[in-house]
């Protein structure tokens, strides 16, 4: 427990960090903001009805912040297993401690 412990403090940190850096940076989408950060890039929609070829630097880090958005997803799953196995024992020493001071 102590172990998982240890590892659900480290994802949370490390989301914290992922989460505050994908808002720092910034690849000149005028769609993007603080409260967007942990949407893909292609997630959000064209004005223009026609399409135009975009910058390949722009093109560049765009990809590279979808990396950290994906990353960031993958930490927040990582997240929900170590959180739903911290709580099974948690639940399972709560069992343990009742079923042992009952009277027999």
């Amino acid at each position: 427990m102590l172990g998982i412990t240890i590892i659900l403090i480290l994802l949370s940190i490390i989301c914290k960090f992922l989460s505050s850096y994908i808002k720092s940076i910034r690849t000149g989408d005028t769609n993007e903001s603080d409260l967007t950060y942990w949407m893909f890039s292609y997630d959000f929609k064209s004005k223009n009805k026609e399409w135009l070829p975009e910058d390949g630097k722009f093109l560049k880090r765009k990809r590279q912040r979808n990396a950290l958005v994906f990353v960031l997803y993958i930490n927040v799953f990582l997240i929900f297993l170590s959180l739903n196995s911290f709580l099974a024992h948690l639940l399972d020493i709560i069992i343990e401690f009742k079923r042992f001071n009952y009277p027999i």
